[in-house]
């Protein structure tokens, strides 16, 4: 009997919380509120762009008519694998855009501010962080710091666009 109970449940709720997936042309805009054409609704779910194999190009991720997230993807055989993800907040601005080198390992993450001015920046190399930039403003703010040719790590200091710290 429990379990039936806990069946019945699990169904339930995750049909309620599932992802809808639709073609993108499906979707149209009012106001910058996504809306499925198939039945005129604020569109929850997932809007995917295909090639005539069939495999999806890219998608775009919506809550409750608003862009949360798109996927760019490398088409390698029968793999999808993600290329680029760019987050959005509610107001519909970029908040932070992650690139993925042909084999899924994560090379770059720029994260925004609330104009959508790159804040920080960073770079990697085999999952090891080997680059990271602050700005404010759009100017180079805060500590940066890479690995020069012979593997040394180099360290500096910016304020409002100006090197306070040289590398050490």
């Amino acid at each position: 009997m429990k379990f039936t109970i806990l069946t019945i449940l699990f169904l339930f709720f995750g049909k309620s919380y599932s992802q809808e997936k639709i073609e993108f042309e499906d979707v149209f805009f009012v106001n910058g509120i996504a809306y499925n054409k198939l039945n005129n609704q604020i569109f929850t779910g997932i809007a995917q762009n295909k090639n005539k194999n069939g495999h999806i190009k890219f998608e775009e991720i919506y809550d409750n008519g608003k862009l949360t997230k798109t996927l760019l993807y490398y088409n390698n055989n029968s793999k999808q694998i993600i290329s680029t993800e760019t987050i959005f907040n509610q107001e519909n601005k970029r908040v932070k855009v992650l690139n993925f080198s042909s084999d899924g390992k994560k090379i770059r993450e720029t994260t925004f501010d609330e104009n959508e001015k790159k804040s920080e920046y960073n770079s990697y190399e085999n999952g090891n962080l080997i680059l990271h930039e602050e700005f404010k403003n759009g100017k180079k703010n805060g500590k940066w710091f890479c690995y020069n040719d012979d593997g040394t790590k180099c360290e500096m200091e910016y304020s409002s666009g100006k090197k306070i710290k040289d590398c050490r």
